[in-house]
């Protein structure tokens, strides 16, 4: 089983490394006609904001599922860290909740001069930046805990 899962990831991240560079080749590669005020925009910039939201978007659903399945496998044999997965799907929960509830729901002015008004998408974006800046924070406080050896055994 687990040869068949390293088997499996092992072409998915190639097809997302090769899917991220043409997206990038088209980005960067492709004609820059797309007027925006006194500028010029990549033709292609809705391509990567799709592809990255997209990416996003599966990230969370696969940690998601992930943590239910591992929660399901383990209550029978281990259910100490069955509850410490749970545990961690709440805080991630938390996180997010509490990261919506403090985005603006401001409005923001474009690059075109329009005003972007909708509510919901301006506080999911600022959700998803917060978010992002909290878990790269403890991620990188909870390596430098692993590394100075204070929880060796």
């Amino acid at each position: 089983m687990a040869k068949l899962s390293y088997k499996v990831s092992y072409y998915i991240f190639y097809v997302l490394i090769a899917l991220i560079l043409l997206v990038l080749g088209l980005f960067f590669g492709v004609g820059y006609e797309n007027q925006v005020g006194d500028y010029n925009a990549p033709e292609h910039t809705e391509t990567l904001l799709f592809l990255m939201y997209a990416m996003l978007g599966v990230c969370i659903l696969v940690t998601i599922i992930g943590s239910l399945a591992q929660f399901a496998t383990t209550l029978k044999d281990n259910p100490k860290g069955a509850m410490k997965t749970l545990v961690c799907l709440a805080l991630f929960a938390a996180v997010l909740a509490v990261a919506y509830t403090m985005g603006s729901d401001a409005p923001v002015v474009m690059g075109d001069g329009t005003e972007f008004t909708e509510a919901g998408w301006l506080k999911l974006t600022d959700m998803t930046l917060y978010a992002i800046y909290f878990l790269v924070a403890a991620a990188s406080v909870a390596t430098l805990v692993n590394l100075s050896g204070i929880f060796k055994r």
